[in-house]
């Protein structure tokens, strides 16, 4: 009977502490559920009304089929001789269309372009826009206002010939592509031509590449003396093209978005050129397309840096844009 009591009296004592243990163990109040995730809330684009249409956009909805409904054309004055245009509309197919238009005044004493290189240096690697503008402004003899991918990378090296610097780091030597690989020359006077020939039949301005301070090449040819250079390949995605005008004295950079349905589906180099010569280029060229095609903009006081940064303008597929082998800079003195 002894015993009994006592393994009662055991029992009690033990539900006492059980039950205290559960009251210290309570889950506190603010404890987070992380079975109840956050819904994620998507908010609608919204493109601002706008009904003004800018030159060069009244160009290309002139001379083209390109445009079908216009939505958006904005355009910022970045630097003296130097504006950006963003253009945003629904071409023939009822698709949805991004492009940024870099119109450079070379005529302005001011402006140059330069070739860019991954950390500023001449080994072959690969580096985002962004942080290619920002290692190479130190050298760059003023300021990089707008910076834009360079060539197609094979090895982290690019495909065609490169100048950096007045270096000769690579040639084309390929007898099928040494004359007719597309190219952006910059002369050491500051001069800036386009280079090569589209087929081994046409006609080719004369150069020394021992004159150049900058060569930066591309892939596919858009325009060659003012005529059009059509292409079979009918792939449509993101695309950079350089443009040079007949006079030499207006450089356009323009790039496409592509891979998005619902912002940008990309463009063909047959309309790519198009667009080419309505806004006046005589030479033009696609330097690199997909998921490298980028443009940088200059921020003087970045909120997130507290100093000078480039942002991306257009929207590449991944935020910063794939990494280039190297780029074109656009200079203000």
């Amino acid at each position: 009977m002894k015993n009994k009591k006592y393994r009662n009296k055991l029992c009690i004592t033990a539900s006492f502490y059980l039950l205290l243990s559960l009251v210290a163990c309570k889950q506190r109040d603010d404890y987070p559920v992380f079975e109840q995730r956050e819904p994620v809330v998507t908010t609608p684009e919204v493109i601002p009304p706008d009904n003004e249409i800018g030159t060069l956009v009244k160009k290309i909805m002139d001379k083209t089929d390109i445009i079908s409904i216009f939505k958006l054309d904005s355009t910022t004055t970045l630097a003296d001789g130097m504006k950006r245009t963003h253009v945003r509309y629904v071409n023939k197919l009822n698709q949805a269309m991004s492009m940024q238009i870099l119109e450079v005044d070379l005529s302005k004493s001011n402006v140059k372009v330069a070739a860019l290189s991954p950390f500023d240096d001449y080994l072959f690697t690969v580096q985002t826009m962004a942080d290619m503008a920002k290692y190479n402004e130190g050298r760059s003899g003023g300021k990089i206002i707008a910076a834009i991918n360079g060539d197609v990378v094979t090895s982290s090296a690019p495909t065609g010939s490169f100048i950096f610097r007045s270096r000769l780091l690579k040639t084309t030597t390929t007898t099928a592509t040494s004359n007719t690989r597309p190219f952006l020359g910059v002369k050491k006077d500051g001069s800036v031509f386009v280079g090569n020939k589209p087929s081994e039949s046409s006609s080719m301005d004369a150069y020394n590449l021992n004159d150049l301070a900058s060569l930066v090449s591309g892939g596919t040819w858009l325009l060659y003396k003012g005529a059009t250079v059509a292409s079979t390949t009918t792939t449509v995605q993101a695309n950079t093209a350089l443009g040079l005008n007949a006079d030499k004295n207006y450089l356009y950079a323009v790039v496409v978005d592509g891979g998005t349905n619902a912002f940008s589906v990309g463009i063909t180099y047959n309309d790519l050129g198009k667009i080419m010569q309505s806004i006046g280029a005589s030479d033009a060229f696609v330097t690199n397309g997909g998921a490298a095609s980028v443009m940088v903009q200059r921020i003087e006081n970045d909120a997130l840096t507290g100093g000078v940064s480039w942002k991306v303008v257009n929207k590449p597929v991944a935020a910063a844009g794939g990494s280039s082998a190297n780029g074109i800079g656009f200079v203000v003195k």
